[in-house]
C-alpha cells in the first residue's frame, strides 16, 4: 500500500471520528516535527542571525522563502500541494492535513521572531481554493 493511500485513509478516520478543534490540535503539532519542511531549522536561523531587525528578518523571508507582504500584512503563500506524503494524486485529501503546515509555519516564525505568533489559513488547494494562503498576525 503507497503511503499516500494510508495518508488519506488516517485522515478519513480523524474526520470520521475526531472533533475539528482535535484534529487541528493533532495535526498543529504534527506539523512542528515536520522532516519534510520547506525552510529548515538551519536555513532559518541563518536567515534570523543576518538580519538586524524583526522586518529585515520579514523582508529576508519574502525574498528567500514563500512570504508575502500584501498592503503590509503578510502570508505564506504556496502555489501547489508540496506535502510528499499525498501531493502525486491530492485527490480525495482531506483539509485536515493542512494544519499540519499551519502547525510547522507556527514554529518557523515562532523561531524566527523569538514569540508566538498566531497563523490563520485562508485557502487550501485541499479545499479547492487556487492555492494555500496562510496570514501570519503579527
Amino acid at each position: 500500500m503507497a503511503i499516500n493511500i494510508w495518508i488519506k485513509q488516517l485522515l478519513k478516520n480523524l474526520d470520521e471520528h475526531v472533533d475539528e478543534a482535535t484534529r487541528k490540535r493533532i495535526m498543529e503539532s504534527c506539523g512542528e516535527k515536520c522532516p519534510f519542511t520547506h525552510l529548515p531549522d538551519a536555513k532559518l536561523n541563518k536567515i534570523k542571525e543576518n538580519s538586524q531587525s524583526e522586518e529585515e528578518f520579514l523582508e529576508h523571508l519574502c525574498f528567500q522563502w514563500r512570504l508575502k507582504k500584501e498592503d503590509g500584512e503578510y502570508f505564506v503563500v504556496f502555489d501547489q500541494c508540496y506535502c510528499p506524503l499525498v501531493n502525486e494524486d491530492i485527490q480525495g485529501v482531506s483539509k485536515t492535513l493542512c494544519s499540519c503546515t499551519l502547525g510547522n509555519i507556527k514554529r518557523k516564525f515562532a523561531i524566527g521572531l523569538g514569540r508566538e505568533v498566531d497563523v490563520l489559513m485562508e485557502k487550501s488547494i485541499l479545499a479547492g481554493d487556487n492555492e494555500c494562503r496562510f496570514h501570519i498576525k503579527l
